[in-house]
């Protein structure tokens, strides 16, 4: 089969691939899409520590069975298109036995740990069926938005983590695919919730406008803008709620100077290197403002198997639409280029259909 196989920084390659004959309990899926992550573009330019190369990346999949699969709790038939939980729990730790896979203790991964979805097939392990997390899609979904549906569950489990009780102004820090998403779900669930987002791409802020932004800010205009001046006279939309949508770690910094006392901040993404190697001491957060201002910071990882059932119920009763996000399609062999758009920030969600 052919493969986007990642050998190492800048290092991806177009190659044959068999699939492996003896893995053991393999549930293998025939791959209709696959969209590109911020993660997939920080592996491909500086690696990470979670990747040992050669690999196949990718975790944002939607797939088609080739067989039925019948399993104590689930069902999934022949020819069914499928998203793909990523995580392969161990059963053994804490956190899976009390199904907080995303947590657990001897991660391991599909596109970082085994092989991904940029293929024109992938293999499964049985361990993420047995959990529920081979989940069939409607029809309505097309494979493109059905890609998407894995990110759209990480940012229904970033929600899930606050405590909605006196939320009333929401600020979303980053206008990626991921921002977009959690400005989607905030708006739907929260609908009176007065929600900003800044970035740094105007057309991105527009198209948040269109979406239900209340305020869109770009970055470069942060400084003079009213956000700023709200802070320093106590007013009354600054944001109780705030998500860090994007890998700078200038932007934890700057939602600690921006939330309001007793506001919470959930950390959502990673955060790119030379910051991510998990030893340097990369912001510097004054414990005073925590205490004196009861100032809550949340981080956010990955989702939970019915996080993708909710994501494929809000999509399917068109409570969320992910169709506008999708603005460009590539083929296997143009996999470079998907990663290069995403780096880039054309458009908005880069999605490889054709393998």
């Amino acid at each position: 089969m052919r493969a986007a196989v990642f050998h190492g920084p800048n290092d991806v390659r177009i190659e044959n691939v068999d699939l492996n004959p003896d893995l053991p309990n393999i549930i293998t899926l025939e791959t209709l899409s696959c969209s590109v992550c911020s993660y997939d573009v920080r592996t491909f330019r500086n690696g990470s520590f979670k990747v040992k190369p050669p690999i196949i990346l990718g975790h944002e999949i939607c797939a088609k069975t080739i067989t039925t699969y019948k399993g104590e709790n689930f069902k999934v038939d022949s020819n069914s298109r499928v998203v793909v939980y990523p995580i392969i729990p161990c059963f053994s730790c804490w956190f899976c036995t009390n199904k907080r896979y995303n947590l657990c203790l001897n991660l391991k991964e599909i596109g970082s740990t085994i092989n991904g979805g940029f293929a024109k097939y992938i293999q499964v392990p049985k361990e993420i069926f047995e959990i529920g997390g081979i989940v069939p899609i409607p029809n309505k979904i097309s494979k493109e938005e059905a890609s998407l549906i894995e990110p759209l569950a990480c940012c229904i489990n970033g929600i899930n983590q606050i405590k909605y009780s006196l939320f009333k102004t929401a600020l979303i820090l980053g206008d990626g695919p991921i921002g977009l998403m959690q400005l989607m779900l905030l708006k739907t669930i929260f609908p009176d919730l007065y929600v900003t987002i800044i970035g740094k791409i105007n057309h991105r802020l527009e198209f948040a406008k269109k979406i239900g932004a209340d305020n869109a800010i770009s970055i470069s205009e942060l400084a003079d803008h009213d956000l700023i001046s709200l802070k320093e006279k106590g007013g009354q939309r600054l944001p109780n709620l705030i998500f860090v949508s994007n890998n700078s770690p200038d932007s934890i910094n700057l939602a600690i100077k921006l939330v309001n006392k007793n506001g919470r901040i959930v950390i959502f993404s990673g955060i790119k290197k030379p910051f991510n190697n998990h030893s340097d001491n990369f912001t510097k957060i004054n414990p005073n403002s925590l205490h004196y201002d009861e100032i809550s910071i949340q981080g956010s990882f990955s989702s939970v198997p019915e996080n993708l059932q909710e994501a494929i119920s809000l999509v399917t009763n068109n409570k969320v639409d992910l169709k506008h996000l999708v603005t460009q399609v590539f083929s296997l062999g143009d996999f470079e280029k998907a990663l290069t758009a995403a780096e880039h920030f054309v458009g908005l969600k880069s999605v490889v259909n054709e393998f």
